[in-house]
Parts: structure tokens; C-alpha cells; sequence
């Protein structure tokens, strides 16, 4: 059933209205050149409110003007307003931890000053991204019930219309209170009619259709949803329309007429690529899969469903990452009170000091005594302090390594290993069922040895890397041929050369040695062929050559593929960060391979290199020692 994850957009556009004025762009860009001081923060202000939509960039520099300026004159109204500015701009971004902090900032202002307009308008962009960013209901609703309780006492229309439609739109997406979510939306409607405001009306058309639909009464959201369609297309709101279309495609598929709604999350998928509405597109590849499965077109649904899998881990590993900062973000903030708090105390301390040592300066002998004593006492309590913090820097340091382990194992296993497995396990379900021919199979077949290579690549490389960072590496070397190794790395990928129309080549000869860990060899040709035939498009070559150099062999993988910038080689090879990217047909890497590479190398007594251009192939030179005689 349709989850209402996409209303993101729609309470995106819907408190815009808030915010009216009546002054348009170009007199307020004439008044700019000429205001000075509180009225040009007014007119910064409100041409970042102005361009908010349009060019969110340029509303963000005028933001950040009127914040600093607002600083500087001491001007605390123009300071809540940038700050609030500033937090829409973020939550609209994405940047939903960003977005808390700037808004928090206002709100904390805003009380200060009691200033009930502005703490009511910091109360609806953190109850927005609370709803759409961090999912947290609860906390949202109080947040607009508290905005909406300030407007009814300032007994504003418009406001109040908007934040029926802000509150309606929590209740539907939690499928909880759909009779109050009712009586929201009627009085939304009825106020917006009654100010003849057309867009308000439309977000409200679209609230009830929602409610209709979660109450499983497909015809009267349709009804609804065609009136918002009708007026968000008079309005050319994009957004809503898009919006509008997916939850029509939901209704149509509870009366499981399946060819309309397809043609429904089709054009609405379309719309919502165009202005990067991701959630909104990731609901239309689930219905798209929900009703090509009704039909019995199960190639198009597993299609549809690879995509929504696809973007719903992108949408979430986005969430978890803006929950994870969000985290850091308070824990910062609770650190700088407690610091201020010390601070304070040890200044409080401070100052009885100074009063005992007035008092005890009467008496010179002993005042010159408790003086030296108590700078003994400090200098051993600082050398103390100082040891403890080194002890505690290290165990912190220790922690953070394990911890940054740990992440990106369970990071990898989470995704890399379970997309490709997920795939993997969908599709044979398909073939126990019979829901697919041996030809439709055979179709299949390239792109899941690419994902069985692929997977396999990266199990590897994981237990290598794990047991690196662990335990350290086994380290046993001795003299080796470098054919042999070379000829078994390459057999391993001639079906996957094969399957881009890729020639595989090995040139190395058979007299050349190295003194090296055999394990760790093959450990470091398997990751640059694999990543050779990966970056390099169909018909290309990839070419295993080897020369003595001095006391070394130069191993060089050298391939035809796209090849990197300047900037993208000096990243290639450090070691406090990962560097991943996708390959010609989207095949996806960790990024643990190169960095194993390297410390293999290294742990070899090597090293490795690369030179590259874009468009014209990468080689990747491996130095190894010879072997002794």
C-alpha cells in the first residue's frame, strides 16, 4: 500500500504561502542598491524568500548577507528571519541536520525576543523536517499544532489554511486520526476557497483525496485528486501535480484498473525526474512494479522493482547519514554546555581564590607559603590532567578505528552484498514459479553473472581487508614465476571479459620473477583486471605486461576504459578514505579493492602507480622485488 513518503514536496510548496509579499523581484533588487543597514537586511531577507524556489543558490547567498549583517548592527529581527531562511533553504536541500540547527537557532532567537510570528514560522520548518526528513511524527505534529495554535490567536487565514493542510498530510502518512485529518482538510478548503486562493485550495484537493485513499475509497480520491490536478495545472506547480498523479496511480490499482494506473505513475514519474523529486519517483517504480504484476508482465515488473530498490537504498542511506549527523551535531552542542558550564564553575572558583588570597596577603610569611603550595598543587594537577588526556586521546583514537571497521563492514554486507544478492534471489523466485520463459532467463543471464562476479570480487576483498585490519596480514614470501599466477588470475575473468566483448591479453613472459607472498599477488592482479574490464566499454582490450627494472619487475595492467582526471588519480591511492565509482554498465565497487592493493604492495616491499586520461584508458604500474637467487 502507497506510503506517504512523498509529501515532502507538497508541504514544500504549501508554506511558501506563508510567507506572501507584495513587492516584486526587481523593485526590491532597485531598493538593494540603495538600503543601508536594518532595512537592507529586510530587503536580503526578503529576496531569499523570493528566489527560494527558482534559485535556491542565489536565496542562500541573500540569506547569508542578511545574517551577517544582521550580526553586525545587532539587529536581532533580521537575524531570526536569515536563520529561518536559512533552515528552509537546508530542509530543502536535504540537509535536514543543517536544517534543525539554523531553525533551532531562529526559535531560540525568536523566544527571546517573543516574537510569536516568528516562533510560530521556526515551528513549521522543523515540524516539516521532522515529518519528511527524519520520519519523526510525533515530535512533528507537536511542532505544527504549536505553529497552528499562534496563528489562530493572530487570527491569520491564509496560516491557518496552510497549516490544516501541514498537519492533515502527518495524519494520513501515520494512517491514524483519518476523521479529525477530515475535518482538517474541509476547514483547509473551505478557508482557502473563501480567499479565492487557488493554490492553498489545490494542496487542500489533494489532502482529501489522501485521506480517501487510505481509507481504501479509490473513487471519491479520484474525485478529489482531479480537482488538485486541475488547479495545480493553472498554478504550472509542478510538484503537486506529479504528487497528484502517483496517488491517482494508487487509487486506480485498489479498483485494479492496472492499465491507468500505469499510464498515472508513468507521467508521474516523468514529471518528478524533471524537477528531482526523488520520493515521489521512487513511490511511481512502486506502483509501476504493482501493476505490471497485475497484468502478468513480470520482466517489466522486476524492472520497476530493481529501480525502486535501487533509489530507496540511495533515499535511505541519505536518511541514515542526516540522522547520523544529526546525532554528532547534539552531542557536539550537550559538549559546548557542559563546557561553558565548567568554565563557569572553575571562574566562580576563580574569583574566591583572588578574596582568600586578598585576606591572606595581611600576613607575608604565610601568604608566600600558601602562594608555593599552591602552585605545587596546580603544576602536579595539570601534569596529571595532561597524562590522562594523552591516555584518553589514544583510547579515543583506538575506539574511533574500531568503530570506522565496523561501520564499513556491516556498511558493505548491508548494501554491495545484499542489493546484488536481493536481485539475485528475485529473480530465481521467478524462475520456481514459472513467472518467466527460458528465454526471458536467458536475457537475464549476462547481468547476473556480472552480479555473481561482482559479488564475489567483493566477499574477497572484505575478508581480506577485515582480517588485514584484525589480525594483520600472513605474510610468506618466496620466489615465484609470474606467469603461472598471472594466467590463473586471468581465466578467472574470460567469461566476463567476454560477456563486454573485451580481449583479455597476457604478454607476460615466462622468464620473468618476483620474490613476493604468491596469495597477496593474486590478490592485487584479480582487483586491476576486475577493475580494468569494468571501466572499459564494450570492444575494448585490457594488456598484461612485465619488464625487470633494476632490483624490481614492473607489472603493468593497461586498459582502453574511460581513464580518470588529474584530480581522481591523486585521490586514487590514499589511505584515510575509500574511492569508489561505477563502471561502463553500472557495476558497482566498494572501493576496498585499490585500497588493497596498496597495502599488499607495500607490504611486499613494492609500490604502485597509475597514469591516466579521460577518454583514452588507465595503466596501473605494480613494482615488485625479483626474486633471489
Amino acid at each position: 500500500m502507497f506510503k506517504v513518503a512523498s509529501i515532502f514536496w507538497i508541504g514544500l510548496f504549501t508554506h511558501l504561502l506563508v510567507f506572501a509579499q507584495s513587492d516584486s523581484i526587481e523593485k526590491l533588487e532597485a531598493q538593494l542598491t540603495s538600503a543601508k543597514d536594518s532595512a537592507r537586511v529586510t530587503i536580503l531577507n526578503d529576496l531569499s524568500f523570493k528566489y527560494l524556489t527558482s534559485q535556491p543558490k542565489l536565496a542562500q547567498n541573500y540569506a547569508e548577507e542578511a545574517l551577517n549583517l544582521s550580526k553586525k548592527l545587532h539587529y536581532s529581527t533580521g537575524e531570526v528571519v536569515a536563520l529561518n531562511r536559512l533552515g528552509e533553504i537546508q530542509f530543502r536541500e536535504s540537509n535536514y541536520a543543517q536544517a534543525v540547527e539554523y531553525t533551532t537557532q531562529s526559535l531560540k532567537l525568536a523566544e527571546q525576543l517573543s516574537d510569536s510570528v516568528n516562533i510560530a514560522q521556526a515551528y513549521r520548518v522543523l515540524g516539516n523536517t521532522y515529518t519528511f526528513g527524519f520520519k519523526q511524527y510525533d515530535l512533528a505534529l507537536q511542532y505544527q499544532l504549536n505553529a497552528l495554535k499562534i496563528f489562530e490567536q493572530e487570527k491569520s487565514v491564509r496560516d491557518i489554511a496552510s497549516f490544516c493542510g501541514n498537519i492533515t498530510w502527518i495524519y494520513a502518512s501515520t494512517n491514524q486520526h483519518l476523521e479529525e485529518a477530515h475535518r482538517l482538510a474541509n476547514r483547509g478548503i473551505h478557508l482557502s476557497d473563501s480567499i479565492g486562493d487557488k493554490q492553498l485550495l489545490s494542496y487542500n484537493y489533494n489532502s482529501k483525496g489522501l485521506i480517501f485513499l487510505q481509507q481504501k475509497k479509490p473513487d471519491s480520491a479520484i474525485f478529489y485528486i482531479d480537482k488538485s490536478i486541475h488547479l495545480g495545472q493553472q498554478m504550472n506547480d509542478r510538484a503537486v501535480v506529479a504528487y497528484d498523479k502517483s496517488i491517482k496511480g494508487f487509487a486506480y490499482l485498489q479498483q485494479n484498473k492496472f492499465k491507468q494506473a500505469i499510464q498515472m505513475f508513468n507521467e508521474s514519474a516523468s514529471e518528478s525526474k524533471h524537477i528531482h523529486q526523488l520520493e515521489v519517483l521512487k513511490e511511481s517504480y512502486q506502483g509501476l512494479t504493482n501493476s505490471y504484476e497485475g497484468l502478468g508482465d513480470y520482466p517489466r515488473a522486476y524492472k520497476n522493482v530493481l529501480l525502486y530498490n535501487h533509489l530507496k537504498d540511495s533515499l535511505v542511506n541519505w536518511e541514515t547519514t542526516q540522522k547520523a549527523l544529526m546525532t554528532k551535531m547534539k552531542f557536539e552542542a550537550e559538549k559546548r554546555e557542559v563546557t561553558i558550564q565548567e568554565l563557569t564553575l572553575s571562574n566562580q572558583q576563580e574569583r574566591k581564590e583572588k578574596i582568600v588570597y586578598s585576606i591572606l596577603f595581611a600576613v607575608v610569611l604565610l601568604a608566600m607559603v600558601t602562594v608555593t603550595v599552591l602552585v605545587v598543587q596546580r603544576s602536579a594537577t595539570n601534569t596529571l590532567l595532561e597524562e590522562k588526556n594523552r591516555e584518553i586521546a589514544e583510547q579515543n583514537k583506538k575506539l574511533k578505528q574500531a568503530n570506522d571497521i565496523k561501520n564499513k563492514f556491516f556498511s558493505i554486507i548491508g548494501h554491495d552484498l545484499r542489493s546484488p544478492l536481493s536481485s539475485l534471489k528475485g529473480l530465481l523466485g521467478m524462475v520456481v514459479r514459472n513467472e518467466i520463459s527460458d528465454q526471458e532467463f536467458k536475457a537475464f543471464a549476462p547481468k547476473l553473472n556480472q552480479l555473481v562476479i561482482g559479488t564475489n570480487e567483493t566477499l574477497e576483498n572484505l575478508l581480506q581487508w577485515s582480517h588485514s585490519q584484525m589480525d594483520g596480514w600472513n605474510h610468506s614470501p618466496s620466489n615465484h614465476e609470474l606467469y603461472p599466477l598471472t594466467a590463473k588470475c586471468t581465466s578467472l575473468f574470460v567469461e566476463a571479459a567476454k560477456i563486454k566483448s573485451i580481449e583479455l591479453i597476457n604478454q607476460i613472459g615466462k622468464g620473468e620473477s618476483v620474490h613476493a607472498d604468491a596469495n597477496q599477488v593474486e590478490l592485487i592482479l584479480r582487483n586491476l583486471i576486475h577493475n580494468a574490464i569494468k571501466f572499459t566499454p564494450p570492444g575494448g582490450k585490457v594488456t598484461l605486461t612485465a619488464h625487470a627494472k633494476g632490483n624490481f619487475v614492473e607489472v603493468r595492467v593497461m586498459d582502453t576504459g574511460i581513464g580518470m582526471s588529474a584530480d581522481e588519480q591523486v585521490n586514487l591511492f590514499k589511505k584515510q578514505s575509500v574511492y569508489t565509482t561505477r563502471g561502463t554498465q553500472g557495476e558497482r565497487g566498494t572501493g576496498l579493492g585499490l585500497m588493497l592493493c596498496l597495502e599488499m604492495v607495500e607490504n611486499n616491499g613494492g609500490k604502485i602507480s597509475v597514469t591516466s586520461e579521460p577518454g583514452k584508458g588507465s595503466t596501473f604500474h605494480v613494482f615488485l622485488k625479483r626474486s633471489t637467487s
